[in-house]
């Protein structure tokens, strides 16, 4: 499939004279400063793609999810399940996304359940007479690269080559490993979710972290949709049976369970199934979280154990809101004086207690 053409802007900083001197080794030290220059996130897992050459190598992963149905993440849809393609160089010839020392970059801050696969590919071979120097003038040539791979802590490396001169789509296979965990329907996905009741104000996932002492983590952070909303196509999802307290893991299964199709959506809580609670994943830590909206977080298994209680929704004063838009005045206020009322009422007996005896 044919990239559209590059916007042309100014030159990447790694072609001053100096860089296209010498061509730089494909080491851990080569791809540290390039995703840094890059400015490049990282997550549990991080698959990482550097050469030196002006061809346009493109990283790919097919991630066949378990429960939820085989993703592509590549450089024509950059963010699926759960993982995001944040870096991609080479589409045109020039530019800030154009160097003669690129790297691309795939992450996932929480992957989910299910077989990966990382692979290179090659978009098009790039050749000049004159542009980049004697290196470059003809597609006669091999294109070395390398693919790292960080995963549960440890790094580990592919090393390939790439025939400038093929006419035909070349595809090399760099990792497959799997991530455990289970993702059916209700079953809970292998993960430790906590979900936490409304708030009676505006809030934001970072002060709700300080409130319940949980560490905030990208991509860890769901709200409840209490409100009718678009819901972009790469979006994460939980679906959550109140009653029984059990998750559907994933946007395919949630989807799938929900009756919803593929792409962008606007819904709200009454297209949601009586009974649940949908959640949608952001990783902006100041997302506003409007007043009578339910938020989970996947937190750790230390985290989960020191917040079993709060993880059973069976919360007093609880406004479920699905099939609602959200916690309205009237329900605030009667909230509010319930909570009143019943702070009161712990404070009468030890008043009473404190009181003075009468005197005889």
């Amino acid at each position: 499939q044919a990239r559209p053409p590059a916007p042309q802007v100014g030159p990447h900083p790694s072609l001053s004279p100096a860089t296209t001197k010498m061509v730089e080794a494909l080491d851990l030290g080569a791809l540290n400063k390039r995703l840094k220059r890059e400015k490049a996130q990282s997550g549990d897992i991080t698959a990482s793609l550097i050469w030196n050459d002006p061809s346009d190598l493109d990283l790919h992963a097919d991630i066949d999810v378990k429960g939820g149905g085989k993703k592509h993440i590549w450089y024509a849809n950059k963010k699926d399940a759960g993982g995001y393609l944040d870096v991609d160089m080479n589409v045109g010839d020039s530019g800030k996304r154009f160097s003669l020392e690129p790297v691309e970059n795939i992450f996932w801050k929480t992957p989910p359940p299910g077989k990966y696969k990382i692979y290179v590919e090659n978009a098009g071979t790039k050749s000049h007479p004159t542009k980049w120097g004697s290196k470059y003038t003809t597609d006669k040539r091999m294109i070395p690269f390398k693919v790292f791979l960080n995963k549960d802590g440890a790094m580990k490396t592919f090393s390939g080559k790439m025939d400038g001169a093929c006419s035909t789509q070349q595809t090399i296979v760099a990792f497959q490993f799997s991530v455990a965990g289970s993702a059916a329907p209700g079953t809970g996905g292998g993960g430790n979710y906590i979900v936490f009741p409304p708030e009676t104000s505006n809030t934001t996932f970072k002060d709700l972290c300080s409130k319940h002492r949980i560490a905030w983590k990208v991509g860890s952070g769901f709200y409840a949709v209490a409100r009718p909303e678009k819901i972009q196509s790469y979006k994460e999802m939980l679906l959550q049976n109140v009653k029984a307290d059990k998750f559907t893991v994933g946007q395919g299964p949630c989807r799938k369970a929900l009756g919803w199709p593929d792409g962008e959506l606007k819904m709200g809580p009454k297209d949601i199934k009586e009974g649940h609670r949908l959640f949608v994943q952001s990783t902006s830590a100041n997302r506003v979280i409007p007043p009578g909206t339910h938020v989970l977080f996947e937190v750790t298994a230390e985290e989960y154990a020191k917040h079993k209680k709060a993880r059973s929704t069976k919360y007093e004063d609880e406004t479920h809101t699905t099939g609602k838009s959200g916690m309205t005045a009237a329900a605030k206020a009667a909230a509010k004086a319930k909570a009143k009322a019943k702070g009161k009422a712990k404070a009468a007996p030890k008043a009473r207690a404190a009181a003075p005896p009468a005197r005889a």
